[in-house]
């Protein structure tokens, strides 16, 4: 079996693990996020999240973790 080391890991995918996670790739580490459900935590179960920043009338939790899924795709 092939070992990989990384630079960071990221244990829980959740908003907080989410954002670790692209803040270290944006900065050329070797990420690895784990998470032991779906992406996104509980958060993508939560209908209208409503203290997150740029959100004024805030918004559906699966909406943001795609949002934020997107913009983790972005740097691998």
């Amino acid at each position: 079996m092939e070992r990989k080391l990384f630079d960071t890991i990221i244990v829980g995918g959740g908003p907080a693990g989410l954002s670790a996670a692209i803040y270290a790739a944006r900065g050329g580490l070797d990420t690895l996020m784990l998470e032991k459900a779906a992406v996104g935590g509980l958060a993508i179960l939560t209908d209208n999240i409503e203290n997150y920043p740029g959100f004024p009338e805030g918004i559906n939790g699966a909406e943001l973790i795609t949002l934020f899924e997107k913009q983790a795709r972005r740097f691998g």
